[in-house]
């Protein structure tokens, strides 16, 4: 009889990257680094991009004071 068959249950924890079956049964798994920060502190692309709003701010000043016709 399969886990699904016996409707077991299963935990994922993604900080220590396992999985727990109510049996108690453990299974490692990994997710590349970067991946993993991004699904814990639910980080979008957007989100992402809005880390770096203060450099972004201050790269479209110094266009629009070099570059006015940009």
């Amino acid at each position: 009889m399969s886990s699904a068959d016996r409707c077991e249950e299963l935990r994922v924890d993604l900080k220590n990257q396992t999985i727990t079956s109510s049996a108690g049964n453990v299974v490692a798994f990994e997710v590349e680094e970067f991946r993993r920060h991004c699904l814990l502190n639910g980080l979008d692309d957007i989100a992402l991009t809005l880390q770096k709003a203060d450099d972004i701010d201050t790269y479209e000043k110094k266009i629009a004071s070099t570059r006015p016709w940009v």
